[in-house]
């Protein structure tokens, strides 16, 4: 059951309009992506997150992410939709006493499995944060780093794969006569791109991405989901939004979760028109958030 604990929120709409039963929750959860005929590249099972042993965070979250699709995660600040996001690279491992219960697949393998080294999941699994963070070295470096650390010296080999990383980040043509300026020169939404070249420089087949334009103004935010629509069709990517316009602009399927459940997930074009559920609707409709 949900509970309403701000007084704001309270006053837009009523307790009754926001529960959901038991039996809601699990049918949502048991039926978590619409297609079966999709490769699924993530799936929770029964996922349980907890900061300490007092802080659950995500209760009992089962979805499957297709292959080279945009998965949109959204709904009220607090909800566990980056907690969510951060389990797939393992990245809430870095906060102490976090712990959790039940499984994270990566194309059916067990990402907390003895033989699972974090490197090669997070090089497999790559991340774009909220807040651009350009390394404070020149536009090249950057791009090389990840390349570099795992083992790539060939000058030859690093300028192709840091070419084809900021084409494929909508970059290059901005910055080829300036590749060893400080990336810290960079406006806001090129340092963002700059950051997805970096991620892309490692090769992963995930992409997974915190908000990556919400500090960004609306040219550069369009040039980032310009960037998500061509790189979908080489990688999967799961997105973090407060901006439901953005989720219906850019995901093939959007998550509504709640206070650390998952509520539905479904086409992005039926949670926006035909949500299953009375809270979703509330929630798109500006009712509460």
């Amino acid at each position: 059951m949900y509970e309403i604990a701000d007084d704001t929120i309270s006053e837009k709409i009523s307790k009754e309009e926001i529960l959901l039963t038991e039996t809601d929750i699990k049918k949502e959860n048991e039926n978590t992506m619409p297609s079966s005929s999709e490769k699924i590249v993530i799936e929770t099972k029964n996922l349980n997150f907890y900061y300490n042993a007092d802080a659950i965070a995500l209760k009992n979250v089962n979805i499957t992410i297709p292959d080279k699709k945009v998965t949109a995660f959204i709904g009220p600040s607090g909800c566990g939709k980056s907690t969510l996001l951060r389990c797939f690279n393992r990245m809430n491992d870095l906060i102490i006493d976090t712990f959790h219960e039940g499984d994270i697949l990566i194309n059916g393998q067990d990402i907390y499995g003895e033989n699972i080294r974090l490197e090669d999941l997070r090089k497999q699994v790559g991340m774009v944060f909220q807040k651009s963070n350009p390394f404070p070295m020149s536009i090249w470096e950057n791009v090389a780093f990840g390349p570099k650390v795992n083992g790539i010296t060939d000058k030859d080999e690093l300028n192709e794969i840091v070419e084809s990383a900021l084409i494929q980040g909508d970059l290059l043509r901005e910055v080829k006569d300036r590749m060893h300026t400080s990336a810290l020169d960079l406006s806001g939404g090129q340092q963002q791109r700059l950051c997805i070249a970096r991620a892309l420089a490692n090769k992963p087949e995930i992409i997974l991405m915190d908000e990556p334009a919400s500090a960004l103004d609306p040219i550069s935010t369009g040039k980032i989901e310009e960037t998500i629509e061509e790189l979908k069709k080489s990688y999967t990517i799961v997105i973090v939004t407060h901006n439901m316009q953005q989720a219906a602009r850019i995901s093939d399927y959007t998550a509504f979760m709640m206070m650390g459940e998952l509520i539905e997930v479904d086409l992005t074009k039926n949670i926006f028109t035909n949500p299953s559920q009375k809270i979703t609707e509330d929630y798109i409709t500006g009712r509460f958030g």
